[in-house]
């Protein structure tokens, strides 16, 4: 029973993270885009665009840096992994930077919410609160250290 709910929430957070960088991409696109078109045709003023394409940025990246993450699709340089796949060594070396990736989320998510909670300014045009520029950073820090929880849990394990 928890097997099934955790590939439901797995399932549903993985359309969340897509969905959310390609809403973003798609934000991107047309605000950049008007922002240049109204450079060369003034006819109203975009100065605020500017924060939403900030925004708009800062989330993109980080959820579609934990929709890769889950699936294992970042960039990694794999040249020692692929050399000892399918050995001892190998299963060592993939739990030993798979711990270091652990470490280095769990400092990360705690930074982020440090820098989420006392980011106490607002930007200067909208004036939104800067928190929700920094919050995608906890949020997708859980999200990373989550699925480095699973992969470290299939690799002690045994599998690969």
């Amino acid at each position: 029973m928890p097997q099934e709910i955790l590939v439901k929430v797995d399932r549903v957070l993985a359309l969340a993270l897509r969905w959310g960088s390609i809403v973003c991409l798609i934000g991107l696109v047309i605000f950049v885009a008007a922002g240049v078109i109204v450079r060369f045709v003034p006819v109203f003023s975009m100065g605020w665009a500017d924060e939403i394409v900030e925004f708009g940025f800062a989330w993109m990246v980080f959820l579609g840096a934990a929709a890769l993450w889950r699936n294992r699709t970042h960039f990694r340089v794999d040249l020692i992994p692929g050399l000892l796949a399918k050995s001892r060594a190998g299963q060592r070396l993939e739990i030993g930077l798979s711990l270091l990736a652990l470490a280095f989320f769990i400092v990360f998510t705690y930074q982020g919410g440090v820098l989420s909670i006392k980011a106490t300014d607002r930007s200067p045009v909208l004036e939104f609160p800067r928190y929700l520029w920094y919050g995608v950073i906890p949020i997708c820090g859980i999200i990373i250290t989550g699925y480095t929880i699973r992969d470290l849990w299939v690799l002690f394990r045994g599998r690969s």
